[in-house]
Order: structure tokens, then C-alpha cells, then sequence
């Protein structure tokens, strides 16, 4: 069953008042998801470094174990619930779960009592900052590129199983099996960040979509791809590594806004470039054609990436073991303001990895110098 070729009598052109409609509901709800992802994200982590008793991805698997089991449960009621298997798909079962499940949802949120992301600063005045960093730049250009294919296979892998003759059932095993897999990852990603460091995360994250499209574009079997998705799952340990480089790289008051840069990037300007781009491959050359396009441009991506960062952005933000240090001059700290292991430099701040403040840094320049180094003063 080819849907390309059936959309000769049965589709609605551009312009009528049914796509505009889809277009403005998915516009719509498409904003408000992500913006208010972001904020959550932001949320979290001031939460985490306030309580330091968990980390960003064990947080973050509730949300995969919830995808991937109600994408199983959706799809096997929009098999059941369709009364004729060779009519059209009853998709109606699936919003009214939708609107079930967000109600619920709404329901949890008044009993969460700390949303408090700290002062922040006018987003415009935020995000030029943020930009200001060249490190950032580069890493949200990966952050685009890793976007724009996650958005094309999305759409167009899914499509490409429903040519294949994938019923709605096989469509909903795909996506549990795929978020199940994020969350044991999503358990393990801040270790894995902390020896690999976030620029080699994310650098992987180009390999595994790769093998991903290679995987695709080779199945003649919509099963196939079941067992294809299981690299998947490595998104927890991309998404962690992008968000928490955004959290680690901006200020505390330009946490929401660092976060919402992050989600506006990947799902907002990459799923979009991605399928503006991947629609008229997949229209002239077919689904094998796009996903081995796809896995070049991943290898393109993946060096591309490495050779900017490592000339532009390395020296930026120590956040990678390789990164190297621009002064090695001696601290002179008093014994008992010494930062704790695992204190970092942070806006200019000194603080913990739970986000306490232990005090700020500052160089001081003596009248005398001693063996011709400056001494950096601690101060609480």
C-alpha cells in the first residue's frame, strides 16, 4: 500500500480550509508543548541543584516510560476501535485518551509547590547573551542538525511503514519499544555524560541516527524496524546532553530561557527545516531514497560538528574531560572557604553541583607580585 500514491483523489490541497485548520491546531499546540517543556526542564534542574538527591535523567525516564506506553495502548485501541481493518483508521479514540490523560495531568499541577526558576532576565536581553558564546553557538547548531533528522524520521519513517503494510498495532510496538529503551539510558546518562563529556554525547548522537536511516532504508519488514529502534533509545543520552550543556553554560536567571533556546532549536526550527527538506526527496525518490540520504548527511553532520567545535568552541566552557585550561596560576584560598570536590565556576560564582554558593572569584593585583604570577582571592 502505497499512501503516495493515493493522495490523487482523496487529498486536500494546500490552500483549502481543512489544511489550514490542521495547520493552525498543530501550530498552536505544537507552541504551547514546547514552551512549556522548556520551562519545565528549567524547573527541574534549579529543583535538582537545590535538593542534590537526583539527576536530570532519572527524572526525565517517567516521561519515555509514559510515551512509550500509551503509544501501545493508543494504538491498540485505534485497531480495535476501527470496525472494518481494510476502511480508513479510526484515529478519534486517540484524542479522546488525549484529552483524559491532560486533564489528569492538569490535576498534578496544583500540588507542586516549588516552580521557581530564580530572577530571570527579559528574553530578548537573554538570548542575545547566550548567543554572545560561540561554544553555545556550535553546540545549538549540532543540536539544529540532530533536530532536522530526528524530525524527518519521525515523519517519514512511520509513513514508510504504513507502505510496508505495518498495521496501527506494529506502528504502537515501534514507538514503545523505542521510548522503553530511553529509560534504563536516561538512568545511565549522567554517568555516561560525565566520561565522555557533552560534545562527544552529542557527536555519537550523529552515528547512531545514521545507523538508524541506514537500518530503515534497508527492511522490507515493518517488524524490522522494531528492532532497528532499539538504537534509538541513545536520544536519552543525546537530549540530556543538550539540555544539561545548556544549564551548565547559562547563568541561574537565564536558566528558562537557555532551555527554551534548547527545545525551540530541535523541535522547533530542526523538525521543521527537516521535513520542509525531506518532503520533496521522499516525493521524487522514495523512502529508501531519503533515509540514505539521510545517513550521509548524519556522517557529513558528525564531522562538520567535530571540526567546529574543536576549532572554535573547545576553549569556550569546561565542560568536557579533553577540554584544556587557559591558566594554571595557583588559588589562594583561606582553609576554611575552600570550595567542596565538584565545585565549579558558575556566572562568576563559585557553587556546588547542587547550586549551593559558596562565594565568588575574583584576580587581585597586588602591588608586588611574587615569581610574577597574580593571585586569585577567594572570597564568601
Amino acid at each position: 500500500m502505497d499512501l503516495r500514491g493515493a493522495d490523487d483523489t482523496h487529498a486536500q490541497p494546500w490552500f483549502s480550509l481543512t489544511f489550514w485548520l490542521v495547520f493552525w491546531v498543530m501550530f498552536t499546540s505544537h507552541g504551547a508543548q514546547w514552551s512549556s517543556t522548556s520551562q519545565v526542564e528549567a524547573a527541574t534542574y534549579q529543583i535538582i541543584k537545590k535538593k542534590d538527591d537526583s539527576t536530570f535523567g532519572r527524572q526525565r525516564l517517567w516521561g519515555s516510560m509514559g510515551f512509550g506506553l500509551f503509544s501501545l495502548l493508543s494504538a491498540v485501541a485505534m485497531d480495535t476501535f476501527t470496525d472494518d481493518p481494510g476502511n480508513k483508521t479510526d484515529y478519534s479514540v486517540t484524542f479522546y485518551m488525549f484529552l483524559a490523560f491532560m486533564l489528569v495531568s492538569l490535576g498534578f499541577l496544583f500540588f507542586l509547590d516549588d516552580w521557581s526558576t530564580g530572577p530571570s532576565v527579559a528574553f530578548l536581553e537573554g538570548v542575545s547573551e547566550l548567543l554572545s558564546h560561540l561554544h553555545l553557538v556550535i553546540f545549538l547548531f549540532a543540536v539544529l542538525l540532530l533536530g532536522a533528522y530526528d524530525g524527518a524520521g519521525d515523519t517519514f519513517m512511520y509513513w514508510h511503514l504504513k507502505d510496508l503494510g505495518a498495521s496501527q498495532t506494529v506502528i504502537g510496538i515501534n514507538m514503545f519499544v523505542r521510548t522503553v529503551v530511553e529509560v534504563p539510558l536516561f538512568l545511565v546518562s549522567g554517568w555516561f555524560i560525565d566520561k565522555i563529556g557533552h560534545v562527544w554525547a552529542l557527536q555519537l548522537s550523529f552515528v547512531v541516527f545514521a545507523l538508524n536511516f541506514l537500518g530503515y532504508s534497508l527492511i522490507g519488514n515493518p517488524w524490522w524496524a522494531v528492532l532497528i529502534d532499539v538504537i534509538h533509545g541513545y536520544q536519552a543520552i543525546t537530549w540530556t546532553a543538550a539540555t544539561s550543556y545548556a544549564s551548565v553554560s547559562a547563568r541561574d536567571d537565564l536558566q528558562a530561557v537557555a532551555q527554551g533556546i534548547v527545545s525551540a532549536t530541535f523541535y522547533g526550527l530542526g523538525y521543521g527545516v527537516g521535513n520542509l527538506v525531506s518532503g520533496p526527496v521522499f516525493h521524487h525518490y522514495g523512502a529508501v531514497g531519503l533515509f540514505r540520504s539521510l545517513t550521509v548527511c548524519c556522517l557529513v553532520g558528525f564531522v562538520l560538528f567535530y571540526l567546529l567545535y574543536r576549532c572554535y568552541g573547545k576553549r569556550g566552557v569546561c565542560t568536557d574531560p579533553d577540554t584544556e585550561e587557559e591558566d594554571t596560576a595557583p588559588m589562594l584560598v583561606s582553609a576554611a572557604v575552600m570550595p567542596k570536590p565538584g565545585a565549579f565556576l558558575h556566572g562568576g560564582s563559585v557553587t556546588t553541583e547542587a547550586g549551593e554558593t559558596l562565594g565568588s572569584l575574583r584576580i587581585v593585583r597586588p602591588q608586588s607580585k611574587q615569581d610574577g604570577n597574580e593571585i586569585r582571592q577567594f572570597s564568601p
